[in-house]
Formats: structure tokens, C-alpha cells, sequence
């Protein structure tokens, strides 16, 4: 079995650093080892006993998140082993894939960057689509979980964080419309420990404590 994990920082593992490392900014990607393996995806698949794969983004929309689900699907055979995981992102983010570059970039990085172009497509998204954002997020939900349904996919699903109430009833979707960042905080207060770092995403232990919530609810549910 392997889990293929789809999100925001909250998946990819943002500010999960490897004490060991110094210089941990300009040394990213002898990070990623020590990122992957905290991070509740890779924690969770340490409780299955499976393989994982990563492919979470920091500050990706639900727009890339599916269009990121869709290129991982697109032209390969369904295998019964992969168990899609999906921690869906606040829906008031945006992207654009830039052909020149060949990646995605979200808006939550172009605000202070000096490039005209992306500052242009940015104001005019605000000034003519920042409406559509809600419509979209629904709409990446449906793409994935119908692809999912249809090619008997297995799926566990979660709002990483605050997101609109989704109108439809999607299965296997973890704590409902509550999010990761508001539920770690919640269990913080509740146990009286630190579960989210400076910058307000997971730290290790939040990591480790929402992977066992997960795991929990997996089990009780019967998913994999």
C-alpha cells in the first residue's frame, strides 16, 4: 500500500527542520528526509506500515492541489494499493502554472515579488475572479472525489485549513468542516502543549498527534 499525499505546507511540512542541519535555508533539500518523515503524512504511513509520496506544495491552492491529483492520475492504470490523502487548503488562495518556468506559482509568494507580470495577473484576478474561489474549491473536491469513486480509489480527506462548508457529502472526510490548524490548536489548549510552530503550521508533535487521529478514524472507519 502507499499513500499519495496531495496538499499546502500543512502536508508538505513546512517549518519541520532538521536540528541536526546547520544553515537549514540554504541546505532545503538535505531537509527533506527529516520534513517527509515528520510530517503527518509520512507519520501515518509509519503507523500502516505502508510507503508514501509526498506532493504537497507550500501555499498551493485547491486549484493546483487537483490539477496536481489530475497529472499524477492522468494516463496510469488505477492500483488498488494507492490510498489518495488529501489536505485541502484555505479556498481563498489562487495559482497560475507559468509555462516559462514549468511549475506552479501561488499567489501567496508573487505578493512581494518584484515581477510585473504575476502583480498584473494577481490585480486582475482580484479586480475579476476573487469571487470564484469558493466555486472552485467545490469544484476540485468533486474532481477528485468523483475520479476517486469511479476508479475505486481509495481516499482520506481533511481541510488543513479554514475552508467554506462543503455542500456535498463527500466520503471519508476527517473532522467534517473543522480544520488541522483550529483542531492542534484546540488539543494544545486541551493537553496543554505546544502542537504549532512560530509560523502557525505543525511542529513535530502536532505532526505526530493529528498522524494518531487520523490513524484512529481510519481504523474505526474500516478505509484501508
Amino acid at each position: 500500500m502507499k499513500l499519495v499525499g496531495f496538499g499546502c505546507s500543512f502536508t508538505y511540512g513546512s517549518e519541520l527542520m532538521d536540528p541536526e542541519l546547520e544553515d537549514d535555508y540554504d541546505r532545503h533539500y538535505d531537509n527533506i528526509p527529516y520534513r517527509e518523515k515528520h510530517c503527518w503524512l509520512g507519520q501515518l504511513a509509519e503507523m500502516l506500515d505502508c510507503s508514501f509520496d509526498n506532493r504537497a506544495s507550500p501555499a498551493s491552492s485547491n486549484y493546483s492541489i487537483q490539477e496536481e491529483f489530475a497529472d499524477w492520475f492522468d494516463g496510469r492504470l488505477p492500483d488498488s494499493n494507492d490510498v489518495i490523502c488529501i489536505g485541502w487548503t484555505n479556498h481563498l488562495r489562487t495559482s497560475w502554472w507559468s509555462d516559462g518556468e514549468q511549475r506552479w506559482v501561488h499567489d501567496g509568494f508573487i505578493r512581494n515579488e518584484d515581477e510585473k507580470l504575476f502583480h498584473d495577473s494577481f490585480k486582475e484576478w482580484l479586480t475579476l475572479s476573487y469571487d470564484r474561489n469558493s466555486t472552485e474549491t467545490n469544484h476540485a473536491k468533486l474532481f477528485v472525489n468523483s475520479v476517486c469513486q469511479a476508479n475505486n480509489i481509495k481516499i482520506v480527506q481533511f481541510n488543513a485549513l479554514c475552508n467554506i462548508p462543503t455542500p456535498y457529502e463527500f466520503i471519508n472526510f476527517h473532522q467534517g468542516d473543522q480544520n488541522m490548524q483550529n483542531v492542534l490548536r484546540n488539543e494544545g489548549d486541551r493537553l496543554n502543549k505546544d502542537f504549532l510552530a512560530p509560523g502557525e503550521h505543525p511542529n513535530e508533535a502536532g505532526h505526530k498527534h493529528y498522524a494518531k487521529m487520523l490513524h484512529s478514524w481510519i481504523e474505526a472507519k474500516n478505509i484501508v
